[in-house]
């Protein structure tokens, strides 16, 4: 098991951003999760990002565990950094 952080910095989150997140995690074996400490979503449902609610400002964690882990929390991480 893989774990990374990212700190949210966009001003809004939408529909869109959840479609983007969905393709970029989708690319690696790895179960990736996101977590808030309230919440958890898995980084290839559609529904699952959109219940997130990410908000600007805010510390993520991203868990990943399968074959390309590390992989998958660094290029995740880095992705939701430039969001």
């Amino acid at each position: 098991m893989e774990k990374g952080t990212f700190v949210y910095n966009k001003d809004t989150y939408n529909a869109y951003d959840a479609q983007q997140i969905v393709f970029e995690a989708c690319k690696f074996k790895s179960e990736i999760i996101f977590e808030d400490g309230n919440k958890r979503g898995n980084a290839k449902s559609f529904i699952g990002l959109l219940s997130m609610k990410f908000l600007k400002g805010d510390e993520y964690v991203v868990i990943a565990e399968g074959p390309d882990a590390k992989k998958a929390v660094q290029t995740i991480t880095a992705f939701m950094a430039k969001l």
